[in-house]
């Protein structure tokens, strides 16, 4: 189960350094034009995901592999679990439904690795 749980937290991990650099990379229109944001919006909030996302793609391996607060590895992934149901709703408010399955993979992964990380501090 450990190598899955690692296998898991590396998705995890990719997947948010991806989105997070995109996030944080994007210009103000661009994220426009990708529909982050509306014309005449602040194009900070979608940078400060960004960098919370690249922070989030570290806590959830750093770590648990140090053996340095380990807890920080389970409540990252609480995290992304909570940001993926924001990404949910914003989908689902915008009918954006082809893009439903990705956040509620990214859920599942995240919620597996928060309850089996948890479960091994206690």
């Amino acid at each position: 189960m450990n190598v899955a749980l690692w296998i898991m937290q590396g998705i995890l991990s990719a997947f948010f350094l991806m989105t997070g650099f995109g996030k944080i990379s994007g210009n103000k229109e661009k994220h426009i034009a990708d529909g982050h944001i509306k014309p005449g919006g602040h194009v900070a909030p979608i940078w400060i995901l960004g960098a919370l996302e690249i922070f989030g793609a570290a806590g959830i391996i750093v770590p648990w592999l140090t053996g340095i607060a380990p807890i920080l590895t389970p409540v990252t992934a609480i995290c992304f679990c909570l940001v993926m149901i924001g990404a949910l709703f914003v989908h689902l408010q915008k009918k954006e439904y082809k893009f439903i399955p990705l956040p509620v993979i990214v859920i599942v992964l995240a919620a597996v690795v928060a309850f089996y990380r948890l479960r091994a501090l206690i």
